[in-house]
């Protein structure tokens, strides 16, 4: 019998898994605070006591849909309260300042409402207010305060009664704790508080409602008053000045100050492309903040904004451009130049003191990238539609776009008509949606450009302004004329949405052979 022999089949190569991108976790300890006086124990702080009403809230909660109300505690947020709650021997609160910077979306608005309903209901103060620079901004702590109370029956038996009448806007506890809620410039004058809560100081411009609002907590023992916020730039007087009183304090060991800071932020010059840089001032990354969400800031925010708004370092929006650091130097090509026969598409812009006006210009390039630049610039507006009609003109633009309304280069609407030329308006949401796409073009490196001196001193010195919930150039804000960049942003928009039935705009004439 014959017998059969039996192979292995050799196994097949396992598909190697891509690995996913790697999880930087927000850090716990912000790298600049100020030391606590003693070891901290629930003996020595009185965050202990509030990190267990927080968790008392978040089990209360739980499964309702009310749970997002009161979130489980990041890690940040309970080191927070146990180093901003020290307590000195005799009980009271060793800060009477404390000043919280944190990026924004990392739960400021969460660890505020716990800090009030905690002294109301669990450290038995009678008197707090929170303050912004604009009322909607500091009531929405308060909302969020009292959507907690009336969510959980425990602490709605306590609640006493409202108040929204003659500009007063306030809640009290049958104990009559009271938390009002008012703008900073009319907050808490001829009244007394034992917290105070300042929403966005980075808003505060001016000593003013500062000074009023310090005062109100000195005749109280247990008092405190804490400012949360990003950082802001030099517009942000009261903000930059507490920091440097708590950061001499700090650089001098002078374990007698009373003013706290908690900053979270990288280290000076650390470059805040990656992760691990946004660990350091986002707290709550990959705890409730996706990265995702930080990465796509790092394409889409100006430079001045995400050093502020998400790197949480102190910035002076006047000078470096509105692009992320080296961005737009990256993408200096000084051969560079349109694809043979890729349309051009025009924005013409004047400065904000009408000394000159300029064409901005977009094209596609062979590689797919878009190719930008200043095709003319000189004084006054008087020459624009002549050159443009010149018999020397080669090209007939696909599109020819400006301002028509509210803008230095409105006044030219006439000209062009006159000339003939149509125009596509450029107006309202586009402006801001333009400044986007020039943001993201030259952070993500889609847009080359050669080396024009004028787009390159617009390009390092201009900034951005808020217009509605969008972001535009500011002409008129800028150290120097931002109008080349606001050019080339206008053009680029019109090259992305281009007319719907293009014709032609001006004259396109042969070369005539000589000879």
């Amino acid at each position: 019998m014959a017998s059969t022999t039996t192979r292995k089949r050799a196994a097949a190569p396992r598909a190697r898994k891509r690995s996913a991108p790697r999880r930087v976790y927000g850090h716990e300890s912000p790298r600049v605070f100020t030391p606590p006086r003693r070891p901290l124990t629930p003996k020595t702080s009185a965050g202990y006591a509030a990190i267990h009403f927080a968790m008392w809230l978040h089990v209360q909660l739980a499964g309702t849909r009310y749970a997002e109300l009161a979130p489980k505690l990041n890690p940040w947020q309970r080191w927070f309260l146990i180093h901003a709650l020290e307590l000195n021997p005799d009980g009271s609160y060793r800060f009477k300042t404390i000043l919280l910077w944190v990026a924004r979306q990392n739960g400021k608005t969460f660890i505020a409402a716990l800090l009030i309903l905690f002294r109301m209901f669990m450290d038995g103060d009678a008197q707090i207010i929170g303050v912004a620079q604009k009322l909607a901004t500091a009531k929405k702590t308060w909302d969020h305060a009292q959507s907690i109370i009336d969510a959980i029956p425990r602490l709605k038996q306590e609640f006493g009664k409202a108040n929204n009448i003659n500009g007063e806007l306030w809640f009290e506890l049958t104990g009559g704790q009271r938390y009002w809620v008012d703008s900073a410039d009319n907050g808490g004058r001829g009244l007394t508080f034992d917290l105070v809560f300042v929403d966005e100081i980075l808003k505060h411009k001016t000593f003013k409602a500062w000074s009023a609002l310090s005062k109100t907590t000195a005749a109280r023992r247990r008092s405190q008053l804490i400012a949360a916020s990003n950082t802001g730039d030099i517009e942000a007087i009261v903000q930059r000045f507490l920091h440097k009183q708590a950061i001499e304090a700090i650089e001098a060991n002078d374990d007698s100050t009373t003013i706290g800071l908690f900053w979270w932020t990288p280290p000076p010059g650390m470059p805040l492309d990656t992760p691990e840089a946004w660990a350091y001032s986002n707290p709550s990354m990959n705890y409730n903040l996706p990265q995702e969400n930080l990465a796509a800031y790092w394409v889409s925010d100006p430079r001045p904004v995400f050093e502020s708004e998400v790197a949480n370092i102190f910035v002076d929006s006047t000078t470096g451009g509105p692009f992320q650091q080296g961005l737009w130097n990256k993408g200096l090509d000084r051969l560079s130049k349109r694809a043979d026969g890729a349309d051009v598409y025009i924005c013409i812009e004047v400065s904000s003191n009408r000394e000159l006006a300029h064409i901005g210009f977009a094209a596609m390039r062979e590689d797919g990238l878009i190719h930008v630049g200043i095709m003319q610039s000189l004084p006054g507006t008087d020459w624009i539609v002549p050159w443009l009609t010149a018999p020397e003109r080669r090209f007939t633009p696909a599109g020819i776009t400006f301002q028509t309304n509210g803008a230095p280069v409105s006044s030219l609407v006439g000209e062009f008509e006159a000339a003939e030329l149509e125009v596509t308006p450029w107006g309202g949401p586009d402006l801001g949606r333009a400044t986007g796409m020039l943001l993201d073009h030259v952070n993500l490196q889609k847009l080359r450009h050669r080396h024009q001196p004028l787009l390159e001193v617009a390009a390092q010195n201009a900034v951005v302004k808020k217009l509605a919930d969008a972001l535009v150039i500011d002409r008129s804000g800028s150290a120097h004329d931002a109008s080349p960049l606001s050019a080339i942003a206008g053009a680029l928009w019109l090259l992305k949405n281009p007319p719907k039935t293009p014709e032609p705009q001006i004259r396109t004439l042969k070369r005539r052979t000589r000879g």
